[in-house]
């Protein structure tokens, strides 16, 4: 008689034999594939991610405790969505801001502290005469840093009236609250496809917590040109997530 996953899984954490620890990984390999294509941004790193997730997976039945009668999937499942986002942590790490605009930015993150301080909020063109340099420096310096950091999507984007804060995902809302980490891993790889300036007056908006008019002074644009450009940013981040659950969910079976 062939033996259940789950038999399997406790045999191996008794006798760690590698030969089992494959019939296991075999065995989870379905869960694996389909944490991989709801975090897969496009089919061309499909495989690495699996890859990935399988690492995920070896580290959980490495640290799985039988005593705490936990599903072994629900633990594992955590353990390879972590995993995948390490990779794409250090894939993001990997594109190194030049020297010139790191001190730059370092520049520009001390004196707007101070000025916050005092009240004022520095518009490019400020920044770009206190440093004598060109306002497409100033823009590159923080466009440079800004993608080169992760957005914290749960980071909270400001507080209401009643006191409860939003995120930026929740501005965005989500109708599958189950699928959440996976959702919010989708809504940063989607921000990568939205033109520099509407990424970064979404990243003010919503991640620094500036209203439409601060923006407007501070990129020296007018409220109304703001207003339509994160209309526009928001929906096709919309259009890009809901186009890329559509490829990975496949065709309907009829």
């Amino acid at each position: 008689m062939t033996a259940s996953k789950e038999e399997l899984l406790l045999s191996y954490l008794e006798t760690r034999d590698p030969d089992t620890r494959e019939r296991v990984v075999q065995c989870y390999m379905p869960l694996v594939e389909y944490v991989a294509r709801k975090l897969s941004f496009s089919r061309d790193e499909l495989d690495d991610l699996v890859q990935i997730g399988c690492m995920g997976l070896l580290r959980a039945m490495d640290r799985f405790d039988v005593t705490k009668e936990v599903d072994f999937s629900s633990f594992a499942t955590p353990n390879i969505i972590g995993e995948i986002k390490h990779y794409f942590r250090d894939k993001r790490s990997i594109v190194k801001v030049p020297r010139r605009l790191q001190e730059l930015y370092t520049k520009i993150k001390k004196y707007t502290r101070e000025e916050q301080v005092l009240g004022r909020s520095p518009t490019v063109q400020a920044l770009s005469e206190m440093f004598e340099v060109s306002e497409d420096l100033v823009i590159e310096a923080l466009d440079a840093w800004q993608s080169s950091s992760a957005i914290s999507l749960d980071m909270p984007a400001y507080s209401g009236s009643d006191g409860a804060q939003t995120t930026l995902l929740d501005q965005l809302g989500t109708e599958d609250h189950g699928d959440s980490v996976i959702n919010k891993v989708t809504l940063k790889q989607a921000m990568q496809v939205l033109p520099k300036r509407e990424r970064r007056i979404v990243f003010l908006r919503f991640y620094r917590g500036l209203s439409q008019a601060e923006i407007a002074e501070k990129l020296e644009l007018s409220q109304m040109h703001i207003s339509r450009l994160l209309t526009s940013s928001l929906k096709k981040l919309r259009e890009n997530i809901d186009a890329t659950s559509s490829k990975k969910k496949g065709p309907k079976s009829r």
